[in-house]
């Protein structure tokens, strides 16, 4: 599965009692409304970020995939809080054995929807909620 992570502002915010927020019918949501902390859900990931930055929130907790370019242009103002958590079972999708061109073609065709960016894209486009 997927790590989904905290990020704050500062490396010592309260990701355990204070407020956290998350996207709207995620996983983490669900994470977040089990850990003791309150959640605050959004819609969107972008506001999810916009929370802690304006103070409404103490974290966001999101997948670690689509947080790291957040903390990488933050420019030192948004951290990592705590350990990666491991959520979800992730996504699978049945072959027949023999089938290994088709496989082939599938396993190429994510690969490179990964390296360009275009599967993050279109999850975010369809709120999925989950990015790779």
């Amino acid at each position: 599965p997927a790590a989904s992570a905290y990020v704050a502002k500062s490396a010592d915010a309260d990701i355990k009692g204070g407020v956290v927020s998350a996207q709207t019918s995620t996983i983490q949501a669900g994470y977040v409304a089990e850990s003791g902390a309150t959640l605050l859900e959004f819609a969107t990931y972008d506001e999810t970020v916009s929370a802690v930055n304006n103070g409404e929130a103490d974290a966001v907790f999101a997948d670690k995939d689509a947080l790291v370019p957040t903390v990488e242009e933050s420019g030192g103002e948004m951290v990592f809080v705590g350990d990666d958590v491991p959520l979800g079972g992730g996504i699978g999708l049945g072959l027949r054995e023999s089938d290994g061109e088709l496989r082939d073609k599938f396993d190429t065709a994510i690969t490179s929807m990964k390296e360009d960016g275009s599967l993050n894209a279109l999850i975010e486009k369809w709120d999925v909620g989950e990015t790779f």
